[in-house]
C-alpha cells in the first residue's frame, strides 16, 4: 500500500483521538432497565494517543462481534502515558469499577494484573515471554486468570533489515526502554540476532527524555553504521525527535511498531500490527463473556506484521532501498 505525506494528517488525528477516546470511555451511557452492562477495562502503559487508538479498535471489534455499546458493554480506558509507575494505581481503578474483564497492553500492565487480582479475567497484549515472566503456567494452558497475545520477538528481524539496507553493517547503536521488564527481554533477542550476523551493538538503557538526549549525543560522536530502537520504546517525548536526529546524522535506522514512527519520518518500522492484536483481544473478551475461562484459552502469538518503509527519508539520508527489501513492505511512504 502506498501513501503520500498526507500521513501528517494521520498524526494529527492520532494525537486528537487521545483526549476524545479517553473522555468517551468515561462518559455515562443509557442502560435499559434490567440489563447489566459488562464493563471492559483497558489499561496500557504507552503514550495516551496510542492507548486511545487501541481502545477504539477494541471497542469497534466488540461491536463487530455483535455487542451493543451502552446496552451490552462499556469500555473503560486508562493510560499511563509512558509513566509506568502509574500502572498499579490505574489497574486498581479498573478493578474497583468493577470490571468484568480487563485488557492490558505491554509487560508492565500484565505484571500489575498478576499482582492485583486472581479472580478478574485478564487478556494481555504484547506481554514478552509470558511463561518466563510468570504470567501463565504454559502457552497451551495458562492455568490462571490471565491469557492473551504474547509479544513478538521482532528485534532480530530489525537487525536483519538494517543489514539488508546496509550490507557492510558492523556496529549499531540500540536504544531500549529500561523502565520496561519486557524491553530487557527484547534486548537479549536483539543481541542474539546481531551475533548471528556478526554485528556488534552498543546498547543505551533509557529511562527518560534526559537520558535519551545524552544517548543521542554519544551516538552522534561514535558514528555507528545504524541505529535500532528496540520494541516497547514508548517513553514520552516528541515522536519525531529520533527520526530527525537520524536523518540529520545520515544514519540508517529502524523502529518497532509501538508508535507511528515511519509516519513521523522514521526510515523503517517493523513489528506486529497493533489493530490486529486488539481485534484478537476482543475475541478473547467475547469468549470469556460467554463463559470460557482464561485458564483454558491458549496464549496466541501475533500473526499479522507490518513492514513500513519511508522512501522520502531514505532519499534524505542518501540510502537506496534494495528491491528485495522493498518487496517485503506492507506499506510504503513516498
Amino acid at each position: 500500500m502506498t501513501r503520500g505525506l498526507s500521513r501528517r494528517g494521520v498524526l494529527r488525528a492520532f494525537a486528537s483521538l487521545s483526549a476524545a477516546a479517553l473522555v468517551q470511555s468515561c462518559a455515562p451511557t443509557a442502560v435499559p432497565n434490567g440489563v447489566r452492562v459488562k464493563r471492559i477495562g483497558y489499561l496500557g502503559g504507552g503514550v495516551a494517543a496510542q492507548i486511545a487508538t487501541n481502545a477504539e479498535t477494541l471497542r469497534q471489534s466488540l461491536v463487530a462481534l455483535g455487542y451493543v455499546e451502552g446496552r451490552d458493554i462499556r469500555v473503560d480506558t486508562r493510560a499511563a502515558d509512558a509513566d509506568l509507575s502509574r500502572i498499579p494505581a490505574l489497574f486498581e481503578e479498573l478493578v474497583a469499577l468493577p470490571s468484568d474483564v480487563i485488557v492490558t497492553t505491554g509487560s508492565p500492565a500484565a505484571l500489575a494484573a498478576r499482582q492485583a487480582t486472581t479472580t478478574i479475567p485478564v487478556v494481555f497484549v504484547r506481554a514478552s515471554t509470558p511463561v518466563r515472566q510468570g504470567l501463565v503456567a504454559s502457552l497451551a494452558r495458562p492455568g490462571g486468570n490471565l491469557t492473551g497475545i504474547s509479544a513478538a520477538s521482532v528485534g532480530p528481524k530489525q537487525v536483519e533489515f538494517l543489514k539488508a539496507v546496509v550490507p557492510n553493517l558492523k556496529r549499531i547503536s540500540v536504544l531500549w526502554n529500561a523502565n520496561n521488564p519486557g524491553a530487557a527481554i527484547q534486548l537479549g533477542d536483539i543481541e542474539e540476532g546481531a551475533r548471528a550476523l556478526d554485528v556488534r551493538i552498543d546498547a543505551f538503557a533509557i529511562h527518560d527524555a534526559q537520558e535519551l538526549s545524552q544517548a543521542l549525543e554519544k551516538i552522534a560522536t561514535s558514528l555507528p553504521d545504524g541505529l535500532l530502537i528496540a520494541p516497547a520504546f514508548n517513553i514520552a517525548f516528541d515522536v519525531k525527535l529520533i527520526s530527525n536526529f537520524a536523518i540529520d546524522a545520515k544514519l540508517p535506522h529502524v523502529f518497532s511498531s509501538d508508535l507511528p514512527w515511519a509516519a513521523a519520518g522514521g526510515l523503517m518500522e517493523i513489528g506486529a500490527n497493533s489493530a490486529a492484536e486488539m481485534q484478537r483481544a476482543a475475541v478473547f473478551v467475547d469468549k470469556i463473556l460467554r463463559g470460557a475461562r482464561p485458564a483454558d484459552l491458549p496464549v496466541e502469538l501475533p500473526t499479522k506484521f507490518d513492514v513500513i518503509l519511508n522512501l522520502t527519508t531514505a532519499e534524505r539520508i542518501g540510502l537506496a532501498i534494495p528491491p528485495a527489501v522493498l518487496a517485503q513492505a506492507t506499506e510504503v511512504i513516498r
